[in-house]
């Protein structure tokens, strides 16, 4: 192993160089993989919003704290969204769609949606 130092390189590198070692960017690759699913879609349940059917990802770590991730359909579909852009207006600076919202607290309620953490991770990750 051998960590590329500024001369090298050109630049500071944080992390070792594993390029002779295959295995071990390989077993590295992986653990990566594994965190990136982890993150980005452990524990996340699908939800519609009752208004126009726009469907975003949802995970609630504690009764006070969700993560609400949308992809360009969910956005799309979004009425909410769509006035802010016909008015000019920029959508990002809008917290949440407020009808989305009720979605998820529907969810919630209607437990779709874990209402905090579990104590066991669903996707084994610790």
């Amino acid at each position: 192993m051998t960590v590329t130092g500024a001369s090298e390189a050109g630049g500071w590198a944080k992390a070792p160089d594993y390029s002779a070692d295959p295995e071990r960017l390989s077993t590295i690759a992986a653990a990566t993989a594994r965190d990136r699913r982890h993150y980005l879609a452990g524990g996340m349940t699908e939800i519609e919003c009752r208004t126009c059917h726009a469907c975003v990802m949802v995970k609630k770590t504690s009764p006070h704290h969700t993560s609400v991730q949308w992809n360009d359909d969910a956005r799309d579909r979004c009425t909410e969204i769509s006035k802010i852009r016909a008015e000019g207006g920029n959508p990002a600076m809008l917290p949440t769609c407020p009808r989305m919202s009720a979605s998820i607290e529907h969810g919630v309620a209607e437990g779709i949606i874990p209402r905090e953490s579990p104590a066991k991770d669903p996707d084994g990750y610790w």
